[in-house]
């Protein structure tokens, strides 16, 4: 199950929350998110902190005001690692900035987190990915297993003619720009090669929200067609700061390309081979008749 929201806290966070625990500092996230009440007022809204001099581990959402250094206030508090490594390589914002700059997404995570917590602390069937295991190893012993997705990662994973690669910005707002990607992903070789059944993408063409979740499935489906790891260890903590499905598919470090050179030469890298494909068909023919 992908989830399109944090699954872990910067490594800076997490330093000072061990640190403020010791000597029972928990041991990973899924541990230290577990007994959170949410009574304390940890995901309250009205608890969104815009004075760094105010923020506390117990009060990490903060809103950013707007003045020179506002973000860096912030920032200072965790000696500058207030994001996730992935997070800076991605592009991503503070996973607990709440407001005040573009692309914020501490809302989503607090909310996502409030209605986490109360099925963590019962027993459940499902696990959290990387805190709890190897992937592998939990979809054997469970069957279902939570795990944060990033749709800037799937993109290319799904379009892409070969893994890995870097990622690839698709302006999903927009709907031609959807039904342009839409329209790749269909003709995609190895879409063809598997003779995969994408279903109905008349709503990813639709919505943003849907056509994020189509790709993200086809490149998880591909990887797993492929006989491809879902991700490089080298880009999982399974500590604090976790990970992302399709990071090393998708090099997250590599440096992204906008979507509408990158279809062009991917279009016209198409094109050349299918061309050279049909020259060589004749060539041969012609051997074979003057033979």
């Amino acid at each position: 199950m992908g989830i399109d929201a944090a699954l872990g806290v910067p490594a800076g966070y997490w330093e000072r929350v061990c640190d403020e625990c010791r000597p029972e500092a928990p041991a990973s996230f899924v541990d230290w998110l577990r007994p959170i009440d949410p009574s304390s007022g940890f995901f309250d809204s009205e608890a969104t902190v815009e004075d760094p001099d105010a923020w506390r581990t117990d009060r990490p959402w903060f809103a950013v005001q707007p003045r020179p250094g506002g973000l860096d206030s912030f920032k200072a508090k965790t000696r500058d690692r207030l994001l996730r490594r992935i997070d800076r390589e991605t592009g991503a914002k503070p996973i607990f900035a709440v407001r005040g700059m573009p692309g914020t997404v501490g809302s989503g995570t607090r909310s996502f987190w409030r209605e986490l917590v109360p099925i963590l602390a019962d027993d459940r069937d499902f696990a959290v990915w990387p805190f709890e295991g190897e992937l592998s190893s939990l979809l054997a012993e469970t069957g279902i297993v939570l795990a944060e997705t990033y749709p800037g990662l799937a993109y290319a994973a799904a379009l892409s003619n070969a893994l890995p690669i870097h990622r690839v910005m698709v302006p999903k707002t927009k709907r031609p720009e959807r039904e342009r990607a839409s329209d790749l992903l269909e003709r995609a070789s190895w879409v063809a090669a598997a003779g995969v059944d994408l279903g109905d993408l008349a709503p990813a063409r639709d919505n943003e929200d849907d056509f994020d979740a189509h790709f993200t499935a086809a490149a998880v489906l591909r990887c797993v067609l492929e006989r491809r790891a879902l991700v490089d260890p080298d880009w999982v903590d399974a500590t604090a700061e976790g990970s992302m499905l399709l990071a090393g598919p998708v090099d997250p470090a590599r440096k992204a390309k906008k979507f509408a050179a990158w279809a062009r030469r991917s279009s016209r890298t198409e094109n050349a081979d299918e061309k050279g494909t049909k020259e060589a068909f004749k060539n041969e023919c012609r051997y074979w008749f003057r033979a």
